[in-house]
């Protein structure tokens, strides 16, 4: 197999369409990852992508290295909203209106941040998935519905049913049920529901979109900022 290392020297690239030393020979296909560190700036600059041209710039559909650029801090939250979604016209209106107002941060506040830390250092690491940090993410996002789901977060998981309902706000019924429809593996959530601002408000609406980009990209969009 070809030694396939990046022109920056940060060894092996773990995506498809590269460029060699800027001349045009693509690297092969591999699903290595990358050997040496984590994704940068540098080692995922668009530049080196078969699907740039100059002067033009990525003239790919969807971005072939989105996971890697992910984890660089290269992708910006309209993007990752925009790649999600696609072009979903149901959707479209209110999608826009959230990115417009997207205050920097897809957390609620620090101490949403520390709960959902916690939550999930409860379970076993060979036992979390893109869906799991989605349900937890949801299930912390506020002090009231953290403290109905404190019983839930396990070693071996979530435990749903210990979650406890009597007295929960609409808003908090709702980002449940969209916990465990996400945890049971249902990557979407119903987009006529989403429309209607009476059943889902703004803030219920902010979160639950969030919560769908975790589960089909995982925790490191937490990290996006812009």
């Amino acid at each position: 197999m070809r030694d396939n290392t990046h022109p920056s020297g940060h060894g092996t690239l773990c995506v498809r369409f590269f460029y060699a030393n800027n001349r045009k020979e693509p690297y092969e296909h591999t699903n290595m990852k990358i050997r040496k560190s984590r994704s940068t700036a540098e080692t995922v600059d668009c530049k080196y992508c078969t699907e740039y041209v100059p002067h033009i710039g990525c003239t790919a559909i969807n971005c072939i290295i989105l996971p890697e650029r992910i984890e660089a801090g290269m992708v910006g939250y309209a993007e990752i909203i925009k790649d999600t979604f696609g072009h979903d016209r149901i959707l479209m209106k209110r999608l826009k209106e959230l990115v417009t107002a997207f205050p920097g941060t897809m957390w609620a506040d620090e101490t949403h941040r520390q709960r959902f830390l916690y939550a999930t250092s409860q379970c076993e690491e060979a036992l979390v998935s893109h869906a799991y940090f989605a349900s937890v993410y949801l299930i912390t996002s506020n002090e009231d519905i953290y403290e109905r789901a404190f019983r839930c977060f396990l070693k071996s998981g979530l435990y749903l049913k210990n979650f406890r309902i009597r007295g929960i706000s609409p808003h908090n019924y709702t980002l449940f049920s969209y916990t465990k429809r996400l945890y049971s593996g249902q990557p979407d959530l119903p987009a006529d529901e989403l429309t209607n601002r009476d059943i889902v408000p703004e803030e219920t609406f902010r979160f639950a979109v969030n919560a769908v980009v975790i589960a089909r990209h995982g925790a490191e969009v937490l990290k996006i900022t812009t």
